[in-house]
């Protein structure tokens, strides 16, 4: 595996090119990328743009993740000559492309179904799933070489158009040593390509082993890949918001994750993606929204937006059709805020940090954190009650400068006010 720490200072931007613009194509989407670069992100990952199945379609446009050819590209985001236009743009920029690749299922009336119908799974008869029925898509033999081989060709093919990353669908569900020797494969020609498992919740992989399927764990992905998804702490987070769970329970896995897995490992902590739903929709306190988004960069590990994040958007768009987000900017310093997040996250600190700690507090509703290395030291406050209020926290005395707003505090007796969040170094006087 590579050195993965410089990731530790990049954000990954989430397009989902069909509801991105009102044209919905690769090239509105190469209109926007100004504007993309200068929020500061590096890697722009694009859900599927391959053809959509028809058989059994879902909604009026289908499922990117029903996909029919997986060497091909979807004619209503437009040609290969269009998407390699795009990447070769985004490289002229400094942004790296990462596209997702789905290879547990394929749509009913794929390429492959009509090819190699041998290569799918079928119950009585018929193509079918290993678990649950979803109607628009079959489950590939993952365990045949031959589909192992045509898999690994495919990205191949993908990495010589210039993709510079993959997203893994459900890559838990694909057997381990396909990760890896598709890894070694692909980096014979582009050793730098990021890998990013979309891991999937704890309790789906118990239940996929207690039917005898492939299910593994965090720990296990990190063999192959570089990153993986948050969805070990996201449950927790979620039942924090809705009110019902606690913080602590929440804070508590996530600490729990620096001894689970290596010691470089690497998370995105989104707060939204195409699954979820938007936190504008969950968190209706403009405070707590900045103090959670704040929360999400400070965590070690990669930063992460879904599109219309940064413009405050309160729908999630549809999978199945088309939904036009608003990336108009109704809230100017929260889109300043999010930039301010996103160069942040650059700073060396979050390269070469080897401590990061969740330390206990009296108060509710708060988060106390430190990210550092050696005698250097950030101390993150991130308070989700909503208003201003005095904490005492066990933080040295001293001046300090809030690297958000580049204002001083002064803490005396580990007392200090605190209402938008706070990241801080000590000042040297």
């Amino acid at each position: 595996m590579k050195n993965n720490s410089v990731l530790r200072n990049q954000t990954i931007y989430q397009v989902y090119v069909r509801n991105y613009s009102k044209e919905g194509t690769f090239k509105a989407l190469e209109n926007d990328l100004p504007r993309i670069k200068d929020l500061g992100v590096s890697i722009l990952y694009l859900l599927p743009i391959h053809p959509i199945g028809e058989v059994a379609r879902k909604g009026i446009m289908g499922c990117p993740y029903s996909i029919k050819d997986y060497r091909a590209i979807a004619p209503e985001l437009g040609t290969m000559d269009d998407f390699v236009h795009l990447v070769k743009k985004c490289h002229a920029m400094g942004l790296n492309v990462m596209m997702d690749i789905v290879f547990n299922h394929t749509s009913r009336d794929a390429v492959l179904v009509k090819e190699h119908p041998e290569w799918y799974v079928y119950k009585d008869g018929k193509l079918a799933n290993r678990i649950g029925d979803w109607s628009d898509v079959a489950d590939l033999r993952l365990e045949l070489p031959e589909v192992q081989k045509y898999l690994i060709d495919t990205l191949v093919f993908w990495v010589k158009q210039g993709v510079d990353g993959f997203r893994c669908d459900v890559a838990p569900l694909v057997p381990l040593a396909f990760w890896k020797e598709a890894v070694r494969v692909t980096g014979l020609l582009n050793p730098n390509l990021v890998w990013l498992s979309e891991s999937v919740e704890p309790g789906f992989i118990k239940y996929l082993r207690s039917l005898g399927y492939t299910g593994q764990s965090d720990a296990e992905m990190y063999q192959a890949f570089d990153i993986l998804y948050d969805y070990d702490v996201f449950p927790a987070f979620n039942d924090y918001l809705a009110k019902k769970g606690t913080l602590k329970d929440y804070l508590d896995k996530v600490a729990m994750q620096e001894t689970l897995y290596p010691a470089d490992y690497l998370k995105i902590h989104f707060l939204e993606n195409h699954d979820q739903e938007r936190i504008v929709s969950k968190v209706h306190s403009r405070n707590v929204l900045l103090n959670l988004t704040a929360w999400s960069f400070f965590q070690k590990g990669v930063g992460f937006l879904y599109a219309g994040q940064e413009t405050k958007n309160n729908h999630r768009p549809s999978l199945f059709d088309k939904e036009v987000i608003d990336l108009k900017i109704k809230d100017q310093a929260f889109y300043d805020f999010i930039k301010r997040l996103v160069e942040l996250k650059k700073l060396p600190i979050f390269q070469t940090a080897t401590r990061f700690d969740i330390l206990p507090t009296k108060a509710d509703d708060l988060i106390y954190a430190t990210l550092g290395m050696g005698e250097e030291t950030l101390y993150g406050v991130f308070n989700l009650k909503g208003g201003k209020r005095t904490c005492t926290l066990a933080i040295p005395d001293g001046t300090y400068l809030n690297l958000l707003n580049q204002s001083k505090i002064k803490v005396e007796n580990g007392r200090l006010t605190v209402k938008e969040p706070l990241i801080l170094v000590k000042t040297r006087n």
